[in-house]
């Protein structure tokens, strides 16, 4: 017998099921008119900027974050960290010669601790994937 409370749970499991796909959708959405309006304005200016591309690869990465999430039903949390170095790597080049190599150190110093997150995180992972895989397998071979 369902009880109220489980049938709320999974309609309201239901509901955020679905808000978060078409969140997601208009995310890549509006990643894709972000990039026409960067191609646009490639375009109008006849120049192709170093700062476009790097937009433009912010917006891929973030379509890439929302079809992996459509894909495997998570993003795994180096994503928003990719996206993190490219946009430093972007301000950096925005500023040029203009800001003090304080800010400069700064924003090299985000970029370095963002990577090394990246390779603490990516290697935490294969090592536990890998001693879950083992440990299996060795129970595997013992029943």
């Amino acid at each position: 017998m369902n009880e109220p409370h489980t049938r709320l749970d999974k309609w309201l499991s239901i509901l955020f099921l679905y808000t978060e796909k078409l969140v997601l959708v208009v995310i890549g959405g509006l990643a894709l008119l972000g990039i026409g309006e960067l191609i646009w304005s490639i375009y109008q200016l006849r120049a192709i900027r170093l700062e476009d591309l790097l937009m433009m690869f912010i917006f891929i990465e973030i379509m890439a974050m929302a079809n992996v999430y459509f894909m495997r039903r998570s993003v795994p949390f180096t994503y928003p960290m990719f996206i993190a170095v490219t946009a430093l790597s972007r301000l950096i080049v925005l500023q040029g010669k203009e800001h003090s190599a304080a800010g400069l150190i700064y924003e090299s110093g985000a970029i370095l601790l963002i990577s090394l997150a990246i390779l603490v995180i990516r290697f935490s992972q294969q090592f536990s994937t890998g001693i879950l895989e083992r440990r299996e397998a060795h129970e595997d071979r013992h029943e």
